[in-house]
């Protein structure tokens, strides 16, 4: 009988790794960072009333744009082989099944009781059956999901499916996809000129499915492929890459200090995160992609550390955040510094837990499902 260690070598014989970027790693972390900074904020002035380190990462949410750009350039970049080879469907999916729902149900399996037990931590869905279903399956509800920040992972999953579609049948759904990503692009302007009005009379699922992060998403891929099939000098790689950096912090900083968008004006600071970030992440994926297409970066471990536990840290950080805030106000001392120090040493001890949940948990379990939905089928 064949064991699994060499089924595995055969599987990794016969399709050659992917290029590792660790730049692209080590700037996916610092992305995790800015959303654990984001959250700390929120929760900072929500419970103590203050700003947290002067408002600076307020605009911190933004790494979820990121995101999307760079998981559309992952996606392109490790399964754009699959195309036109329908039987390639299954396999496309189980892997991606593998990589998100494992870990993301241990969290979610692991909040529910919380909610039950302590009920003021929550909003009252997270205890009703049909909630706690579709969280656990990353169906789009009009409310945030049982692990709130996996509303992030539901677009994700919609992204997988499209792609399976095009896989399967590339003619066909490559034409269905462009006229999705046209009618979201048109659905974006005609709120936009409608002065924001379209968003509250529309259907939930209206909004999931013609969402503008299906054009952040569309960008990373469309990086993904010219990143296969051209080169680009280093000196226009470094300009990209800086002038998208540059550009980012620029918009944080207007986000923040000068528009100071009110948090019920959902819309406009929705349409803003896109022009501003979507489009100054692109740069720096793109950038950041092709300077190390020509050579190797040198990057600390630690930052590529955190890249690779991103996925962990974005799952844990909110709950662990919470917790640590819920434990400031028990201890009862007050003062602004106290309360500063505190959720800094906080946000540091988040993003340690995340990572030794990436470490002891979230990898064990992919390779767990991966041995035993992908490999044995080989």
């Amino acid at each position: 009988m064949v064991s699994l260690n060499q089924i595995k070598t055969a599987h990794k014989t016969a399709h050659k790794p992917a290029q590792k970027l660790t730049l692209l790693e080590c700037l996916r972390g610092l992305a995790a960072l800015l959303i654990v900074a984001f959250h700390a904020t929120e929760l900072f002035a929500l419970k103590f009333d203050h700003p947290f380190l002067l408002s600076l990462f307020q605009f911190g949410d933004a790494g979820v744009d990121f995101f999307f750009v760079l998981s559309g350039f992952f996606l392109a970049l490790s399964s754009f082989k699959y195309i036109g080879h329908s039987g390639k469907v299954k396999g496309f999916l189980l892997k991606r099944c593998a990589r998100l729902y494992p870990f993301y149900w241990f969290v979610t399996i692991g909040l529910i009781p919380i909610y039950f037990l302590v009920p003021s931590f929550g909003k009252g869905h997270e205890r009703e059956m049909g909630s706690i279903l579709k969280s656990l399956l990353l169906i789009p509800q009009s409310h945030a999901p049982i692990v709130s920040v996996a509303w992030f992972l539901s677009h994700l999953m919609f992204f997988y499916l499209a792609f399976a579609a095009v896989i399967w049948a590339p003619k066909l759904f490559s034409k269905v996809v462009f006229v999705g990503l046209s009618l979201s692009a048109i659905f974006m302007l005609a709120d936009v000129i409608s002065g924001f009005q379209l968003r509250d009379k529309t259907h939930f699922l209206i909004d999931f499915i013609f969402s503008y992060y299906n054009l952040e998403f569309a960008a990373g891929c469309l990086i993904g492929v010219f990143f296969t099939k051209i080169q680009m000098r280093e000196a226009v790689s470094r300009c990209l890459l800086w002038l998208g950096c540059l550009a980012f912090l620029i918009a944080g900083f207007v986000d923040v200090y000068v528009l100071q968008l009110e948090p019920g004006n959902a819309a406009a600071s929705h349409y803003y995160e896109f022009i501003a970030y979507g489009l100054s992440s692109v740069l720096i994926v793109t950038g950041a992609a092709f300077l190390e297409k020509r050579h190797e970066v040198q990057i600390n471990q630690a930052f590529v550390v955190l890249g690779a536990a991103s996925f962990s840290i974005y799952l844990t950080h909110y709950p662990i955040l919470s917790i640590f805030t819920k434990a400031i106000q028990v201890t009862g001392i007050s003062g602004f510094v106290f309360y500063t120090l505190a959720m800094v040493l906080a946000c540091i001890a988040t993003v340690w837990m995340g990572c030794i949940a990436h470490f002891y948990v979230e990898k064990r379990l992919v390779s767990l499902f991966k041995a035993r939905l992908i490999y044995k089928k080989i």
